[in-house]
């Protein structure tokens, strides 16, 4: 752990509970994004009578969604660790 993540919660203002329930959502939507294309593509599949070309574009279509999910994340994340960061004192 970083000496920072302090800094962070006192900036933050939030409870532990908030923030763990937070990160729950993300995490959940990170994994229905993966999932429900690929069984929306089985479903596909089945009624087209396909093999398994819908099942395959839907996991793959999945996959982008998730790491776009992830992406921007990571970027708010770090956007939000910048912005809470404390900036020095200047004297004039």
């Amino acid at each position: 752990m970083s000496g920072s993540s302090n800094d962070e919660d006192a900036a933050d203002g939030r409870s532990a509970a908030a923030k763990a329930a937070e990160w729950a959502a993300r995490i959940m939507t990170i994994s229905l994004e993966m999932v429900l294309p690929g069984l929306a593509g089985y479903w596909l599949d089945t009624k087209l009578g396909t093999r398994v070309v819908f099942l395959l574009v839907g996991f793959a279509l999945g996959g982008y969604l998730a790491f776009l999910q992830l992406k921007a994340i990571a970027q708010s994340t770090k956007h939000r660790a910048t912005k809470n960061r404390p900036t020095k004192n200047r004297l004039k």
